[in-house]
């Protein structure tokens, strides 16, 4: 009776062709190089999300502390005075219109990559500005960082030049 054998050595034994040697401990080397790849994968995910975290940090930190002044319109000419302000991702930049001392108008022109609802929400701030004369208007807690960014881009487009 003829032994068996694999179908791989039985068509080697067909065309002449010899079978390709088995490489001992080749399923090891294939486990360590995936279990290698899947550390290098989370070390990788692990020092990403703490440069996340770090960034979000250091940015609630700056936006914590980020306060408006208050400026006086009627030492200014009349005209359009322009100020922009950025905290880390987040900028905006306005115009601001002054005439016989007062704020007349306030827009918005560069609102960054605020949603169209922030920005909404910043034109009502400025209408509330212009109301008031001034930048000290009641912000909800917790306001945006996007609305305190575009009080002080108002601000320093309505401070002088030091």
């Amino acid at each position: 009776m003829e032994e068996q054998g694999s179908g791989a050595a039985e068509a080697a034994r067909e065309t002449g062709v010899p079978e390709a040697p088995r490489e001992p401990g080749l399923k090891s080397a294939r486990k360590k190089a995936v279990f290698w790849m899947a550390v290098a994968l989370v070390a990788l995910l692990a020092v990403a999300g703490l440069m996340g975290g770090l960034y979000a940090w250091r940015f609630l930190k700056a936006a914590r502390s980020l306060t408006v002044g208050e400026v006086d319109p009627s030492r200014l000419a009349d005209g359009v005075y322009a100020g922009s302000y950025s905290l880390f991702h987040v900028k905006a930049s306005v115009e601001v219109t002054v005439e016989g001392g007062r704020i007349e108008a306030i827009e918005l022109v560069d609102a960054g990559k605020m949603a169209e609802e922030t920005q909404e929400d910043i034109r009502d701030i400025f209408e509330r500005v212009v109301s008031a004369q001034s930048l000290d208007v009641d912000l909800e807690s917790g306001a945006s960082v996007s609305k305190k960014v575009s009080l002080k881009a108002v601000e320093n487009a309505l401070s002088p030049e030091e």
